[in-house]
């Protein structure tokens, strides 16, 4: 079989990109007798995987994303005689004459379309229902995740199948000494709390500065918040010193994955009170690393903690703030935190991901 893997999104910062090649990383080492073909955009990336075996890949020129999707890689589909074509990110070719999986993250633009751009949300409205109905199989990061996408998507729940996402092995608990450099390069402080994600309103940010705000007159902590921004921030970054926090948040930007773990292993805890989270992908690497997890109680980050975290409501400054205290005061609750996550971070793996992926795709096939 040869399996078409559209890669557009290659290049990209965000979760998806981590899922992406994370997951192609391990569908590639599998033992199958598949071939992949790797669909670029950009010419940049060829040789990415080279040398890989059973792989070929191709570039496909399109001036817009939009054409790219709808019409080069349907044509590319059959000059290079694809039989399924799988996009890692949130749509299929419609009219390519061929079986098609894509995957979806969640079901946030639904379940919190207030976030979101006008657009977004129209295009969304109007096109995930035809993606879904038009898709051989779909696959969802989380099983609350696929309730989701049949609540709000009315997609046809015979074509989902969940698969969870994974932490790299790169995360994991870490000598203190050898996260030093880290620590000096990024100019971190000696104790604080961390957030990892693009900085947007799904994630919440802002809560989470108002609960730092009425922790800072009683613990040292400063709160270092790694990651780009998005969209909608300019509100979120205006707050830091409206609240007079401005010697208390470091903002490293983005952070290269290789730098991640040592980051983790400095911070007491990690704060992802977001909206909604598809999967949350921090939520475990925080945890491989021994680093306590304090998430929301909303979307699918309670699925993916499995009870090895604080949950708050993200809507409740108030509760945010009582679990980050909970975690940073109590040394028993925070080493049984660290336990108990550890073994839950253990428990996902891309190696299965991508075995559970592979086997939806021959299914589709077939």
């Amino acid at each position: 079989m040869r399996i078409g893997f559209m890669l557009r999104n290659l290049g990209e910062q965000g979760g998806i990109q981590v899922y992406t090649t994370n997951l192609l990383g391990e569908l590639l080492a599998l033992d199958s007798p598949h071939e992949f073909v790797l669909l670029y955009r950009d010419p940049a990336f060829l040789g990415a995987y080279a040398g890989r075996p059973r792989v070929e890949e191709v570039v496909v020129r399109c001036p817009t994303k939009l054409l790219w999707d709808q019409v080069a890689v349907p044509w590319a589909a059959r000059r290079l005689g694809l039989d399924v074509i799988v996009n890692p990110k949130l749509s299929v070719p419609l009219l390519t004459g061929r079986p098609t999986v894509f995957t979806l993250h969640g079901a946030e633009q639904f379940a919190v379309p207030e976030v979101f751009g006008r657009i977004d949300r129209f295009y969304t409205s109007l096109m995930m229902p035809v993606y879904c109905r038009r898709a051989g199989g779909i696959i969802s990061t989380t099983h609350m995740g696929v309730d989701e996408i049949v609540r709000y998507v009315g997609a046809d729940r015979r074509k989902l199948h969940p698969v969870h996402e994974a932490a790299h092995p790169r995360f994991q608990r870490l000598d203190p000494a050898a996260c030093q450099e880290v620590k000096a390069r990024y100019r971190l402080p000696d104790r604080f709390i961390l957030f990892v994600g693009g900085i947007n309103p799904l994630k919440n940010f802002s809560n989470l500065l108002r609960a730092f705000k009425d922790l800072a007159g009683e613990l040292p902590h400063a709160l270092v918040a790694v990651g780009f921004l998005r969209w909608k921030y300019a509100r979120d970054v205006a707050l830091i010193d409206e609240l007079g926090l401005g010697d208390r948040v470091f903002r490293t930007g983005f952070v290269p994955d290789e730098d991640l773990p040592a980051i983790y292993n400095l911070a007491e805890v990690l704060a992802l009170p977001s909206l909604y989270e598809g999967f949350g992908i921090p939520i475990l690497e925080a945890m491989a690393s021994g680093c306590p997890v304090v998430t929301s109680r909303t979307g699918c980050s309670p699925e993916v903690a499995g009870g090895a975290a604080i949950l708050v409501d993200p809507r409740e400054v108030g509760d945010i703030a009582a679990g980050l205290r909970q975690v940073l005061v109590d040394r028993e609750l925070r080493w049984s935190l660290i336990e108990r996550g550890l073994v839950r971070a253990a428990e996902f793996s891309w190696q299965r991901a991508a075995r559970e992926s592979l086997a939806v795709y021959e299914r589709v096939a077939a």
